[in-house]
């Protein structure tokens, strides 16, 4: 038997990597896909909520707008544009992102006319401008919404006598109400100079 043993290995050397190769990739293969079954939702989907409040604050011509929505059946909060408001008790259409940052299962949300980079200044348009600067505040409420192991987590202040929101992109452990945060003022914008506040 070694003679024909070893007549394989030279002679189907080419063969037997095929194989190997096959073999793993389908292993692999079974591997990544095992998660994705156990998901409950897509990575990415857009959904609808319906407007419980409507939150804006202004600096130096900079605008911001959000929305306290009613989502499955949790409260999220939402950053919007200014130029296109939507009222109390209407529905927002949204697209909820699932991703990961730093260990943690961080849910996300856009309304479909925020721009992609909305804290990223447009390199292309001479209008174009972005600073970020500091904020300290107080928390007077938290949301935290939780969706198939993944979480939004964000905090209601007060900033230059107006009710913002603050989000958490990493939603790490929730704070208590009262506690000191300080966090990001992101000014960007030419045609539509926008706020936005982040941890």
């Amino acid at each position: 038997m070694r003679p024909a043993v070893k007549w394989l290995a030279t002679r189907m050397p080419c063969t037997l990597i095929g194989i190997a190769v096959m073999s793993s990739s389908s292993l692999s293969i079974v591997t990544a896909q095992a998660p994705g079954r156990a998901a409950l939702s897509p990575p990415v989907n857009h959904e609808v909520g319906r407007i419980e409040e409507v939150i804006t604050a202004e600096d130096k011509g900079y605008r911001y707008m959000g929305y306290v929505l009613s989502w499955r059946p949790m409260r999220i909060v939402v950053t919007g544009s200014a130029d296109q408001p939507h009222a109390v008790g209407g529905n927002l259409e949204m697209v909820v992102y699932r991703s990961e940052a730093n260990g943690h299962r961080v849910l996300r949300f856009e309304t479909n006319s925020t721009a992609p980079n909305e804290d990223v200044a447009d390199p292309d348009s001479a209008n174009s401008s972005a600073s970020i600067t500091q904020g300290t505040a107080q928390i007077e409420d938290t949301i935290s919404a939780d969706s198939d192991g993944y979480r939004f987590v964000g905090y209601f202040a007060t900033w230059h006598d107006k009710r913002i929101f603050v989000a958490d992109p990493h939603s790490d452990s929730v704070r208590a109400a009262g506690e000191t945060i300080n966090f990001r003022v992101f000014r960007t914008g030419g045609t539509s100079p926008r706020l936005s506040f982040s941890l």
